[in-house]
Parts: C-alpha cells; sequence; structure tokens
C-alpha cells in the first residue's frame, strides 16, 4: 500500500505493517533498507511482544513458561488493513488462538502511518482486550541506506543525537554479551565539538550500541560528506539502539527507539519483572509513536 502527499511517499506492507519504501516523490534516492539477506533480509521491523532476547529463548508467566523468538511475532504476522486514504493507512493485528498458545494475553495493535509535509508519521496502539494485566515490550528497527557506499572508506556517514533539541556530547553506551544479552559492562563514548558520531566499520564490532535512560529522544543521519539526510524522533523511547551487521561493511544502518530492551544474561524472573516491561489494564491503551522527516 502507497501513501504519499505529493511530497513524500510510503509503502506499507500487510506483513508485519512493515514500512518497505520511503521516498521523496521528486527524487530517486530510497531510504529504507532494500532488505538485500547478504547483510539484513528486513526493512524496518514492528517489534512486539518483546524487544531483543528473552533469556533461553522462553519466558515465564506464573508457573508456565513460553517460547519466544528474538523480537518477538508481529514482524512475521499478518495485519488487516483497517482503512486507508491518500495520505494515510491503518492496519490491525489482534491475538487469536495461535498467538495465545505462545504470548498468553489478549491484545489489538493498531498501526497506522501518515505523511505530513516531509515527515512520515507512525502510531502504534497497543490495546489489553483481555481480563488481566497486559505485559509487554515494543519497538521501531527501520533500516536506512547510507548514500555513496563505498567499502573502502572509513567513514561511511554520522550519527547526531538530541535530547530536547539539544545536541549529545556523551552517550553511556551498553554492551551486549557475544549472545546477544544485556552484559553488566557499559562504557563512556564522547563526542567531537560538533556532537557527531561517524558511521566507521569498526562501530558496530561489537553489536548494537544500546542506550539506555532516556539519553536521547532525536537521531539524526547525516551521509559522509556532512549534509543532514533524515531525523528519527521518539520521545516515547526511553532506549535506543544504533545498529549495522557486525564484521559486514554494510551499506546502511539502523535507528531503533524502544520501549523494552534483551533480557540481561541469566534472567530467570516473571516476564512481569523484565526491563522496561510495559504493564496495561483491561481496557486500557498505550501508544508508541515515532516520526521520520527526511
Amino acid at each position: 500500500m502507497v501513501i504519499g502527499n505529493g511530497i513524500i511517499e510510503a509503502q506499507i506492507n500487510e506483513m508485519g505493517a512493515e514500512l518497505t519504501n520511503l521516498k521523496r516523490s521528486d527524487g530517486q534516492f530510497e531510504y529504507i533498507w532494500q532488505a538485500d539477506a547478504a547483510f539484513w533480509g528486513r526493512h524496518a521491523p514492528m517489534l512486539f511482544p518483546i524487544v531483543g532476547k528473552v533469556w533461553d529463548g522462553h519466558f515465564q508467566v506464573g508457573d508456565k513458561s513460553y517460547p519466544m523468538s528474538q523480537h518477538g511475532f508481529a514482524r512475521d504476522s499478518r495485519f488487516s488493513v483497517l482503512n486507508a486514504a491518500g495520505d494515510s493507512v491503518a492496519l490491525v493485528l489482534e491475538s487469536d488462538a495461535e498467538t495465545l498458545k505462545k504470548y498468553p494475553f489478549p491484545f489489538r495493535i493498531e498501526a497506522e502511518y501518515r505523511v505530513a509535509d516531509c515527515s512520515l508519521e507512525v502510531s502504534w496502539r497497543v490495546t489489553n482486550t483481555g481480563s488481566g494485566e497486559l505485559f509487554f515490550q515494543i519497538g521501531a528497527h527501520p533500516g536506512f541506506n547510507l548514500p555513496d557506499h563505498n567499502p573502502a572508506d572509513y567513514i561511511h556517514g554520522y550519527f547526531r543525537l538530541l535530547s530536547e533539541g539539544e545536541p549529545v556530547r556523551s552517550l553511556i553506551v551498553g554492551k551486549l554479551t557475544p549472545d546477544g544479552y544485556r552484559s553488566d559492562e557499559a562504557g563512556l563514548m564522547s563526542l567531537d565539538t560538533d556532537a557527531m558520531l561517524p558511521v566507521t566499520p569498526g562501530l558496530f564490532a561489537a553489536d548494537a550500541l544500546v542506550l539506555e535512560e532516556h539519553q536521547t529522544d532525536c537521531v539524526e543521519l547525516y551521509d559522509k560528506y556532512g549534509n543532514r539526510m533524515l531525523s528519527l524522533e521518539c520521545p516515547c523511547a526511553p532506549v535506543w539502539g544504533l545498529w549495522s551487521p557486525p564484521a559486514k561493511n554494510a551499506p546502511f544502518v539502523c535507528i531503533e527507539p524502544w520501549q523494552g530492551r534483551c533480557d540481561a544474561a541469566g534472567f530467570t524472573g516473571p516476564v512481569s519483572e523484565r526491563d522496561y516491561i510495559k504493564s496495561l489494564a483491561p481496557g486500557r491503551t498505550y501508544t508508541f509513536a515515532y516520526r521520520i522527516t527526511i
């Protein structure tokens, strides 16, 4: 499904309610990564009902254990179209007998995409349709192409992080274990005087850069020449990931706002005690929203 306003246009796939294309209406450059499986076979998946991995591939609800793959199942679920207009589309996914076997919480997700001026506004609304508490995490994982990518270059682009409109000049970066779980290690990363973080072949050598505790609410992406390409704003995300496949020198990066993150190594507590877990009472709705401006 294609939406547009004469300035920009976007394409959304019913599978996973995934953003697959984003362009200026008068241009040829494709902003969204085109899922080359040699590097990473997705575009911009929705992460639900978890972000990252649960320890040992299972999570605990009461006295029962349930299997859950990395980043959950929404990205591999077919959504239904609620309504579509020229500049917007809304899709929905509801729990059913199959989801309840692996995630014992009734839910409804409405995913709305709308273009306005040079921005794509994304709103994901999670509603508890059951009679008990709903526990979940949710996050976005869009990949963005780096123009004029040359594997021989040392710098392929730049990130610039903002918090309430001010540049962030130092970052506390969480680390992952080799198996992709949260470790107890973290490091301090100081940025240059322009608060720019260069995208280099070694930046993601140890996997994603994980930024917790609301260190940023907006990440800008620049090309290797220092020209601003886009910004991604998400004030509601306490955790962000910056990622590109380790050791692949890939021609894209991901900017990922998260309400949640992977388990710490060895975590065996109930799902209600996962870090950054959201809890919804019956009938209540939580909205996770972000905006991409090109």
